[in-house]
């Protein structure tokens, strides 16, 4: 994995680059009404997954690891011919690259603003990526070619630069400690 949301992978005897950008997710969201969180969920278990899906996953993930159009497609249509658990396996480190970024740090704080009901299907709701790419006096094209992992960093240091005197949030370590601390300590019994 990696923070530009790529991966290399072998498919077919030939190594290829994938990369789902935040316009790429959108993308792929609308050709098969299912968002990123629910494919990869749907490929972890193995149910609800189609080919269809894994073929729009595979030649997205081509087309934004910079792989021509024509030439992804290509790819794509050769698909019918490769094992499917392999072609099931290549689409979830796809999509777990996307959403997940680098290995050795974690993704940026995000802002627990409430956003409404979840969508279905695992849908993401890219107005707010929107809205704050809007509020940031970022491009949109300069947005969709990020990764979510760098628009996430983008965010915090955006938020960072706005308050600088802001204590960091609690990491899950820390808010574990505390809460654990809360509970076990006589003092702070109620």
């Amino acid at each position: 994995m990696s923070r530009d949301g790529s991966v290399d992978l072998d498919l077919g005897g030939e190594t290829y680059r994938f990369r789902l950008a935040i316009g790429d997710l959108e993308a792929l969201q609308e050709e098969t009404g299912v968002g990123a969180a629910e494919h990869l969920h749907r490929l972890y278990v193995g149910e609800s997954a189609c080919f269809r899906h894994l073929r729009a996953i595979l030649r997205t993930g081509l087309i934004g690891g910079g792989m021509a159009v024509p030439a992804a497609h290509a790819v794509a249509r050769g698909l019918d011919e490769r094992p499917l658990v392999s072609l099931m396996a290549a689409a979830s480190l796809v999509v777990a690259a996307a959403l997940e970024g680098a290995d050795d740090e974690p993704m940026p704080h995000r802002a627990s603003k409430d956003h409404g009901p979840p969508l279905p299907d695992g849908k993401m709701p890219f107005r707010t990526f929107y809205e704050a790419a809007a509020a940031m006096q970022l491009p949109n094209a300069d947005m969709r070619a990020m990764s979510l992992w760098q628009f996430a960093a983008y965010v915090a240091g955006w938020n960072r630069a706005q308050n600088p005197d802001e204590p960091d949030p609690l990491s899950d370590q820390e808010e574990v400690a505390l809460w654990e601390f809360l509970i076990s300590s006589p003092e702070a019994q109620i």
